[in-house]
């Protein structure tokens, strides 16, 4: 069975070194897993906090399948180490084929939305840049999966 990661959020991305650090870990974490970063064009500049949510949230779940495990970032999530999070990671690959991570953009996620999720993970106690954040969790995801290969990378 093939397993696949899908990390979701709202685009464009507009920062030349997240877009280079994107590709810098995809690649890195291509040998492990098929990973698949997705930014659809989200326009919202004109709308009120609650109709971005929304659009947001409508535009993300159209690349969202029944068969995604769906976790949401969120600051009220669970946080992990890094050798929980490998641990988790591992759980959940040997248990589901696709996961879909959701990172909100700079007003976060709906309600709504957190309530569809299977979990909230946080990355911080730190409110990061959603750019920012998918950055981190690339990262993280990476080094997951050197802790769960034994590969050096990761030093307690």
């Amino acid at each position: 069975m093939s397993h696949k990661i899908k990390v979701l959020i709202p685009g464009p991305i507009k920062f030349n070194f997240i877009k280079e650090g994107l590709e810098y870990y995809s690649k890195k974490i291509k040998p492990f897993i098929d990973l698949e970063i997705i930014a659809p064009k989200v326009k919202t500049e004109k709308l009120n906090k609650k109709l971005r949510l929304q659009k947001e949230e409508e535009i993300l779940k159209k690349y969202i399948s029944k068969k995604d495990y769906l976790i949401i970032l969120d600051e009220k999530g669970k946080i992990f180490k890094s050798q929980e999070l490998a641990k988790y990671l591992k759980n959940l690959i040997e248990n589901f084929s696709q996961i879909a991570f959701v990172i909100g953009g700079p007003d976060g996620i709906s309600e709504n939305f957190k309530k569809e999720a299977k979990e909230l993970l946080s990355l911080s106690k730190f409110t990061l840049n959603h750019e920012i954040a998918l950055l981190v969790l690339l990262e993280a995801i990476y080094r997951s999966f050197t802790i769960i290969k034994g590969i050096p990378y990761h030093r307690e």
